[in-house]
């Protein structure tokens, strides 16, 4: 699989990961990689998990969740 933002550009690039949103390939260059804690519904146990989980988008995805909600 090649990256889709590459192929837009008429390059073709391999993806190195795919965007948890939308499924698209991502090459090294246009991977938003984050850590971020996981939550998990328990009962009055602790919330949160003890590691911090990876989380690939897309910078289209990316820029999608950073944008601010309409009020």
């Amino acid at each position: 699989m090649n990256c889709f933002d590459c192929t837009q550009e008429r390059k073709s690039v391999p993806a190195v990961a795919v965007c948890c949103h939308c499924g698209t390939g991502i090459c090294a260059e246009h991977l938003v990689l984050r850590t971020e804690e996981v939550h998990h519904d328990m009962g009055t146990g602790p919330s949160w998990g003890k590691r911090s989980a990876r989380r690939a988008t897309c910078p289209t995805c990316n820029g999608a969740e950073q944008e601010n909600p309409a009020t």
